[in-house]
């Protein structure tokens, strides 16, 4: 009854003060809880594979999708492809190259999903400086699709010159433009190829002359006009020549 009492005479507004309180750690709880929840999916989506920046495909492509990935992600094995054999005037000529000299300006990993079935390759980014064939301007930037490891070292037969492709660096690149008619198909999936890229490298090994550290890296054997060829400058004296 005592307590009865004294709880009567408490003025009612330290009463509604205590529920105020009671009220703010509640809200303050939920949000820091929010904030938790928030912080906790963030993570799980940095770090879950699935996760992938998506390039946009047309509707000519079918039944896969195609994402960037960083070169970590990179599943590659051992590979025997054998490399078409090809003239020196054919590697010219054949699909109309655009011939241009520049400076390599980005390289990007994508993973390709064929219904299941994974592919990578490499799209690298080209600023361009001169051009000896083709519809180029100086000045403009082209994409060109490539076989996985521009930019690293990678277990490849057909790669060993693309894998010597950095950043930075100067060279003399044989670009095929990709139409219509370039398609991709595998384990029934279609890729039409310009939907991710402007120009391909039909391989890693004949489509590029590069200046690197240790000197000028090119497929000699398959330009028997160029064997000879010390620096890029050379190779330029050659195309000028030729076209």
């Amino acid at each position: 009854m005592r307590l009865t009492r004294l709880m009567g005479d408490v003025d009612d507004r330290f009463v509604e003060e205590s529920m105020e309180v009671g009220k703010k750690k509640q809200r303050n709880w939920r949000w820091i809880g929010g904030l938790i929840v928030a912080a906790a999916v963030t993570l799980f989506a940095v770090n879950w594979d699935g996760f992938k920046e998506l390039i946009p495909l047309s509707d000519s492509s079918s039944n896969m999708s195609v994402a960037y990935i960083d070169e970590a992600d990179i599943d590659v094995g051992m590979s025997s492809a054998n490399l078409v054999e090809m003239s020196e005037d054919e590697l010219f000529s054949k699909w109309d190259p655009a011939v241009v000299r520049g400076v390599v300006k980005q390289i990007d990993h994508i993973e390709l999903d064929f219904n299941g079935q994974t592919e990578y390759q490499s799209i690298v980014t080209i600023g361009v400086t001169d051009t000896y064939q083709g519809v180029v301007e100086q000045g403009s930037d082209i994409n060109v699709l490539t076989v996985t490891g521009a930019g690293s070292e990678v277990l490849q037969s057909e790669a060993s010159v693309v894998s010597e492709l950095r950043l930075g660096m100067e060279g003399i690149f044989i670009a095929v433009p990709y139409d219509d008619t370039f398609v991709w198909k595998q384990n029934g999936a279609t890729l039409q190829l310009s939907d991710i890229s402007d120009y391909g490298f039909p391989d890693g090994e004949r489509y590029m002359f590069l200046n690197t550290d240790e000197g000028l890296v090119f497929s000699r054997d398959a330009y028997p006009s160029l064997r000879g060829a010390e620096t890029l400058d050379d190779i330029e004296v050659f195309m000028m020549t030729k076209f």
